[in-house]
This record gives structure tokens, C-alpha cells and sequence, in this order.
């Protein structure tokens, strides 16, 4: 390849890989007609090729279904070059990986990207930049068929910047093109922001979420009559969601090749982040799931045994539910499987998930601290939804977007009122909970393009009222030991210094309500009481 002298010490700039560390590892195999970079295909088209594509899009689906499509193309293209630029260089800072993109767009002759501002802070998932995109391809293109655009043009690369920085903040990162070289601009000019800092009524942001991230039925599918149908959800978006607050903890697990223990309240995304770990370690892999007390358990972890064994086998992962039910008679198979020396070991992962935390499972269960410790390395723990409260809304969108697959000509949206309400409720089933809320609000709301806080209300009620009949017993099942034994430790000395169990349960529900802000529906809820009988206890006690 010829650089311009002028141009050679462009190639150091930057943090790795360099734009001259990105050239280097590229290869061109005449024999197998394949163009490498680090051991991902890549291919060299005309420029021409993506002008056309978006023609054709314009003109047989119209402009607003082009940029959508296009926008959710460039931020699948984003997060896919944001997961192998971490794969190909593991060692990069985090820092480095994180700008990486704007080289791979240089190298791919798609833009050069000059930095106005660029201010990350990962620990606490704060982003700004500002960038400008001269020789833009999408805008060079459209200018020289077109002629002047009275709207940016830049789709894709808008996409795949949203996509690329998405992963590695545990919030959604959007970007706008401000201005554009399609307009008559001197250059593109693009504003990168959290969907937070934007603001989730924001006309962009209420874009991407709604059409964007949730991808399409097939387009002969749609309603003819409908100007704008959504389609089928996109689960990996709700996947991605689910497991934001551990995705580095998953990150280093896949690189170490670490087995671990995935800790947290039923609902709350446990198999989710177990199988993203999987994804991360072993792409081509099995996955296995089944619970710990499961008569399939044995003979599985025998053909585990047999499979790891083959040369050229394909990599296995194993998720054990409730794993404080596990026979004891399983654990040596399953050390066996995990320790340091077996020739499995590379190709094998066991993940085990349960309701109680670390520290309960060590002084409640008889599991045997062998295993615990080899799961121990790096636990996981999963936080309730009711921890995650600027997220509450966005999981709802898309469990909103999700609907609109299933019923034709849907559009509903949260009220700020509904938004408000369902932010304050403590959530105790977590996911699956907040889906059915959402969903029975949507389907039965009396203005099915403006879903309200009574909505919301009714709905919330009717879901609560199902699900806590009063011979429900302990959540999931967990064994009386596991629940009652680490809550008895914590009220004793009270009880040892003149306390009552009364004034105990007073506290306790004091601190139901401080919670619930006053609300008394959702402190009852946080309790599994009616409203009634919270109500009653609070007037008995003055």
C-alpha cells in the first residue's frame, strides 16, 4: 500500500492498535481471494456500493425507513468491530480500544475522524465528545449525485459510532450529526452523548429506541396501510440491557477462562449474564442449562466428561440452577471438571446461579468450599431491578417495542406520569414483572397512544395481586435454612437487647415506606401485604 511521505507519521499517532499497527496486521491471500485483518475478513468494495444501497433503500421503502435501516446496519457493524478490537488485542487499555474505532474507520477509507472533545469516564459511564468526519463517504457520495442534501446523510457511520461506543459504557451512547458535508458543511460534525445526557423524550433518542433497536418484520409482512410498522424484537439489545452492570466482570471471566458463581434475586438477568459469558468465551460453543436437582443433571455432566475428552470437540458450558440444591455426590465430577491440570479445562466452563449470595451459600449449604472456591475467583452478583432505576424506563421501551411485533399498528408510549410511577415501585420479581406490568398496561389502556400513570396503576395491581396469593410460600422455592437462618442472625441482638418483634416489624415497615416515598400500594407490595392490612398496622400504631 503507498502513504504519502507527508502522511507517514499519521501512522503512530494514536493509542494501540496505531493506524500502522492495524495496516500491519493486514493480509492478502491471492490463493484463498480473502483480504484478513487480525484474523477477520474484510472486504474491498467501491464507495459506490453503499451510495447505491441507500438509493435503493430511499427509494423503494422512502427515506425515513432507509436511515433506520441503515442506522441499525452501522450499529450492528459498530458493536461487532467494538468486540474484536477487544478480542484481537485483549491487552489493550480500555482507553485505547475505546478510540480504536475512529482508526478502523481510517483504515477502511470511510472517514478521518479529527476530535474536538472527547471526555470518557467508564467507571461511572459518563460520555461527551464531539468529532468532526471530513471525506465522509455517505456524504461525498450523496453530494455528487445529488447535489446539496437539506438533512445529514451519514446513517451508517451514525450507527456504527452509537454501536461502537455502546460497548463499553453500561448506558446506551447516541450520536448526532449536527452538521454535514452533504449540506454544503466545510465538514460532518458529530455530538456523542448517553441516552441519559440526551434525554429519553428526545426526538433521536425516541428514534432509536422505538425503530431502531427493535428490528423489523420482513418487509412484505407489514401492514400496507401502516406508514411506519415495527416488527419483530431484537433480543440482543434487551440481553445487552440486562447485563450492563457486570459486562466487565464478564469480560474478564471470558478472557481468564474463569468458571464462576452468578448470584441475585430471581428475575434479575442471572441466565442472561451466564449466557453472555458463554457467547464471549466460546462462540461457537454448547451451552448447557438444567437445575441442580434435575435427574438429567448426572448423565449430563457424564457426556460432558466423554465430549471434552475428543480431540476437536466443540467448547462446553454448563449452568446449573439453584446450585445450593446440588447432590453432594456431584461434586467431585464437577472439581474434576474445573481444576487447574485437566486437559478440559480450556474447553469448559460451569456457571453456577442461586438466589443467595456468596456468603450464604459458604455458611448455609453444604456445598464443600473446594467447589465454591473454584467458582469464587470472580463471583457475579446481579442487581434487583429496583437498584437500577434510571434503566426501569428504557427496559420498559423496549418491552413496549417488543409488543409492536405481536399487535399491528401499536404505538404506544409512557406517559411522564407512568414513567414517574413505575421508577418509584420496588420491583420485587424484577424483570419479568415489569414485562407483564408494562405489557397488560399497554394492551388495556384506555388511550392506547398514551399509556398513563392510571394505566399503569391498574395494571400493576392486577400483576401483584396474582402473583402474591397467600399460600405462595418463600419466593422460588429456596430451602427455610437459605432464607430465615441469615435473617435470624441479623434480628437476635436485637431481640437479646429489649426489642419486640413488634417494634421490629414497625421498623420494618417504616423503612417500606420511607422506600416507596409514602406510597402505602407499593410498601404493602414491598412487604407481600395487602394495602388494607399495611394500612390498618400503620392507623393501629398511631
Amino acid at each position: 500500500m503507498k502513504i504519502s511521505p507527508d502522511e507517514q507519521n499519521l501512522l503512530q499517532r494514536g493509542g494501540r492498535p496505531t493506524l500502522a499497527d492495524l495496516l500491519d496486521k493486514m493480509s492478502f491471500s491471492p490463493t484463498r481471494g480473502a483480504i484478513d485483518l487480525n484474523g477477520a475478513r474484510m472486504v474491498l468494495s467501491r464507495a459506490t456500493f453503499g451510495a447505491d444501497l441507500q438509493d435503493e433503500l430511499v427509494r423503494r421503502f422512502g427515506q425515513h425507513e432507509a436511515m433506520v435501516l441503515l442506522l441499525r446496519l452501522g450499529y450492528r457493524n459498530g458493536r461487532e468491530d467494538a468486540e474484536f478490537i477487544r478480542r484481537a488485542w485483549p491487552n489493550l487499555d480500555v482507553g485505547d480500544a475505546f478510540t480504536a474505532g475512529t482508526r478502523l474507520h481510517m483504515v477502511t477509507g470511510t472517514v478521518r475522524v479529527e476530535t474536538l472533545h472527547n471526555d470518557f469516564d467508564f467507571k461511572n459511564d459518563r460520555f461527551s465528545g464531539d468529532f468532526l468526519w471530513h471525506q465522509s463517504v455517505e456524504a461525498t457520495e450523496y453530494q455528487r449525485r445529488h447535489g446539496r442534501a437539506t438533512t445529514p446523510v451519514c446513517w451508517a457511520q451514525t450507527g456504527y459510532a452509537a454501536g461502537y461506543a455502546s460497548v463499553f459504557f453500561r448506558k446506551l451512547v447516541l450520536y448526532k450529526e449536527v452538521s454535514c458535508a452533504a449540506m454544503g458543511d466545510k465538514s460532518c460534525r458529530v455530538v456523542g452523548k448517553t441516552v441519559d445526557e440526551w434525554g429519553k423524550d428526545d426526538p433521536f433518542v425516541r428514534l432509536f429506541l422505538d425503530e431502531v433497536l427493535a428490528t423489523r418484520a420482513e418487509m412484505p409482512l407489514r401492514a400496507k396501510s401502516s406508514g411506519v410498522t415495527r416488527g419483530r424484537d431484537n433480543a440482543g439489545v434487551l440481553e445487552d440491557m440486562i447485563v450492563a452492570p457486570v459486562r466487565r466482570e464478564i469480560d474478564r471471566l471470558a478472557m481468564a477462562g474463569l468458571s464462576t458463581m452468578i448470584t441475585g434475586p430471581e428475575g434479575s438477568g442471572r441466565f442472561e449474564a451466564a449466557a453472555t459469558l458463554h457467547a464471549r468465551r466460546f462462540p461457537s460453543g454448547q451451552l448447557h442449562r438444567v437445575h441442580a436437582a434435575s435427574a438429567s443433571l448426572p448423565p449430563l455432566i457424564e457426556n460432558l466428561r466423554k465430549t471434552l475428552a475428543q480431540k476437536g470437540g466443540r467448547e462446553q458450558t454448563l449452568v446449573i440452577e439453584a446450585f445450593e440444591q446440588l447432590p453432594k455426590d456431584l461434586e467431585l465430577d464437577l472439581i474434576d471438571l474445573v481444576r487447574t491440570g485437566t486437559g478440559a479445562k480450556e474447553n469448559f466452563l460451569l456457571v453456577g446461579i442461586s438466589q443467595l449470595s456468596l456468603d450464604e451459600l459458604c455458611h448455609d449449604c453444604p456445598l464443600g468450599a473446594e467447589l465454591l472456591h473454584s467458582l469464587s475467583v470472580l463471583p457475579i452478583s446481579m442487581p434487583p431491578l429496583a437498584a437500577r432505576s434510571d434503566d426501569i424506563s428504557l427496559f420498559a421501551d423496549i418491552y413496549l417495542s417488543h409488543l409492536s411485533a405481536r399487535q399491528s399498528g401499536f404505538a404506544g408510549h409512557l406517559t411522564p406520569e407512568a414513567r414517574a410511577m413505575i421508577r418509584a415501585q420496588p420491583w420485587p420479581d424484577n424483570l419479568p414483572q415489569l414485562r407483564s406490568a408494562v405489557m397488560r398496561a399497554a394492551i388495556l389502556a384506555e388511550d392506547p397512544s398514551a399509556i398513563g400513570g392510571e394505566d399503569m396503576s391498574r395494571a400493576m395491581e392486577e400483576v401483584t395481586k396474582r402473583c402474591d396469593g397467600p399460600s405462595s410460600g418463600p419466593r422460588g422455592g429456596t430451602a427455610e435454612a437459605g432464607v430465615i437462618a441469615p435473617v435470624w442472625r441479623a434480628i437476635a441482638p436485637l431481640l437479646d437487647t429489649g426489642y419486640s418483634i413488634d417494634e421490629v416489624l414497625a421498623a420494618l415497615e417504616d423503612h417500606a415506606l420511607a422506600e416507596a416515598q409514602g406510597n402505602i400500594s407499593a410498601a404493602s407490595r414491598r412487604l407481600g401485604l395487602s394495602r388494607a392490612k399495611l394500612d390498618y398496622r400503620l392507623k393501629a400504631r398511631g
